[in-house]
C-alpha cells in the first residue's frame, strides 16, 4: 500500500521544462483551493510549496472559526486534510523556492526554482502568503534558533517549563501565547500597547490565564545571552523605565508582511505590498492572479483564502478558454 501510493505521487512529480496550463505558487489554504478547483477542471496544474502545505495555517495550534470543525481543529491536521484532498485530483506538485518568474507572452510564463528547475505555464497564481514582520535589531538575528522564534507551535516543547516572553498583542500574538502557556512556567505578553487587540473570546482567555503576564505599554529593547537568551531588557513607552526579565524563549508575534518575492513581472502593490486584483483575482498583469493574505483586502482568514482560491481557478479556466 505504502510503494503504490510512493508510486502515485511519483507521477505527479513535475520534470524540468514541464508545461503546464496553471502553476500555483504557494500550498496555503488559498493555493490549495485554487489547485483543487483547477484539477477539477482538467486544467494541468502544478504546485511549488516553499516550506509545508497548509502554509500559516498549519502552524496554528487550533481553529475554531472554520465552518465545519464546530470543536475546532488543529491547524497542521487541517493542512494535512487539504492535502490529502489535493492529491486525489491528480495535482503536481514540487518543494521548491520561486526564484524567478518572467513573462514570455499573454499566454507563457517561465518559473525558475532554487532547485535549478524550470517550468513553463499558461497562467500563475500567487498564494504565498505572509511572512513574519521582523523587529529589526541587532539581536534578533544573533539570537535567532537560539532563544529567539516566530513559530510557537513548532518551537514549544524546546522551552518545557521554562520562562518565556511574547512580543506582541494581536490575534497571532495571543494565539501563540495561549498555546505556548501548556508548556511554559511563565509567560511574559509584552505589548506596545494598553490594551488587546485579539478578537473578545481570545482576549478573555489571555487575561484570564495564570501563566501570562501581560506587560503593557512596552517594548522589547535588548536581549542577553552568552551562548543563548537568558534575559530580556523591556522599556516602558510612557516613563522610559528599563526592566530586565529572565527569560530562555522570544517569540516575536508583531505581524505579518507580504514576503520579498523575487518577480520580474510588473505587479502592482499598495503602499504596504499587497497585491491589488480586481474581483477575479486578476492582477495588472495579464494571466497572473493573486489569492489569499497577499491580496490587498479587508479580511484576512482561512474562509476567504479558500473563496479566492476558487474564485480564481475558475477565471482562469475562463480566460485560457478565451485565448483559445
Amino acid at each position: 500500500m505504502i510503494s503504490e501510493t510512493l508510486v502515485e505521487k511519483d507521477k505527479f512529480r513535475p520534470r524540468n521544462y514541464e508545461d503546464f496550463d496553471l502553476i500555483v505558487i504557494g500550498a496555503g489554504p488559498g493555493g490549495m483551493s485554487a489547485a483543487l478547483c483547477a484539477c477539477r477542471a482538467k486544467l494541468k496544474t502544478l504546485v511549488i510549496e516553499r516550506a509545508v502545505p497548509g502554509g500559516q495555517a498549519s502552524t496554528a495550534y487550533v481553529i475554531d472559526n472554520y465552518l465545519g470543525f464546530p470543536g475546532g481543529i488543529f491547524g497542521d491536521v487541517l493542512g494535512r486534510k487539504m492535502e490529502e484532498h489535493l492529491d486525489g485530483h491528480g495535482c503536481y506538485t514540487t518543494f521548491e523556492t520561486v526564484e524567478d518568474i518572467e513573462f514570455v507572452s499573454d499566454s507563457e510564463k517561465t518559473i525558475r526554482t532554487n532547485m535549478g528547475h524550470t517550468y513553463r505555464t499558461k497562467a500563475v497564481i500567487i498564494a504565498v502568503g505572509l511572512e513574519p514582520k521582523k523587529l529589526g535589531e541587532p539581536f534578533e538575528a544573533k539570537f535567532l534558533g537560539r532563544g529567539i522564534s516566530y513559530y510557537a507551535q513548532g518551537d514549544a516543547t524546546f522551552y518545557q517549563g521554562k520562562d518565556v516572553a511574547v512580543i506582541g498583542g494581536g490575534n497571532c500574538a495571543c494565539y501563540a501565547a495561549e498555546y505556548l502557556s501548556q508548556y511554559v512556567n511563565q509567560l511574559y505578553l509584552i505589548h506596545q500597547s494598553d490594551a488587546i487587540k485579539a478578537v473578545k473570546s481570545l482576549k478573555e482567555k489571555i487575561v484570564n490565564n495564570p501563566k501570562i503576564q501581560i506587560i503593557w505599554d512596552s517594548k522589547l529593547e535588548d536581549v542577553f545571552g552568552i551562548d543563548k537568551v537568558e534575559k530580556i531588557k523591556i522599556v516602558h513607552r510612557v516613563t522610559s523605565q528599563h526592566t530586565w526579565i529572565d527569560v530562555k524563549g522570544v517569540f516575536v508575534y508583531t505581524g505579518r508582511i507580504p514576503p520579498k518575492e523575487i518577480l520580474s513581472l510588473n505587479i502592482e502593490t499598495d503602499v504596504k505590498g499587497f497585491v491589488l486584483t480586481d474581483d477575479c483575482m486578476r492582477t495588472n498583469v495579464k494571466g497572473v492572479y493573486a489569492v489569499g493574505d497577499i491580496r490587498a483586502k479587508q479580511v484576512r482568514q482561512i474562509a476567504t483564502a479558500v473563496a479566492d482560491g476558487m474564485i480564481a481557478a475558475v477565471n482562469v479556466e475562463r480566460d485560457l478558454q478565451r485565448m483559445n
